[in-house]
């Protein structure tokens, strides 16, 4: 009888932390996917046309796409910090080839 009781208990600690777990992995994955791989994914001509628009709009450009970058890392928003990270090094690489 206990053994019945023990084994089932067993089963049930087993299945429900098993779950979790299931969970846990799929938040993670989840994360990785819209914080470090869909930015990567955004198209090179959307990144140098909005460096374009900064550079054309402000005297710093530099420090625009710096406080972009920064306001994103403030509200801890992964996938805008990567955006705003590439459209940096846009901007930077432009200016640096005038």
């Amino acid at each position: 009888m206990w053994d019945i009781l023990l084994q089932a208990v067993s089963w049930l600690l087993l299945i429900f932390f098993g779950g979790q777990g299931l969970i846990f992995i799929g938040l993670m994955l989840w994360m990785a996917w819209t914080d470090a791989i869909k930015p990567r994914l955004i198209p090179a001509d959307d990144i140098d046309r909005v460096a374009d628009d900064i550079i054309a709009s402000y005297p710093d450009p530099e420090h625009e796409a710096f406080a972009r970058h920064e306001r994103a890392w403030y509200r801890s928003d992964g996938a805008e910090q990567t955006y705003w990270y590439r459209v940096r090094k846009a901007v930077r690489r432009r200016l640096e080839g005038r």
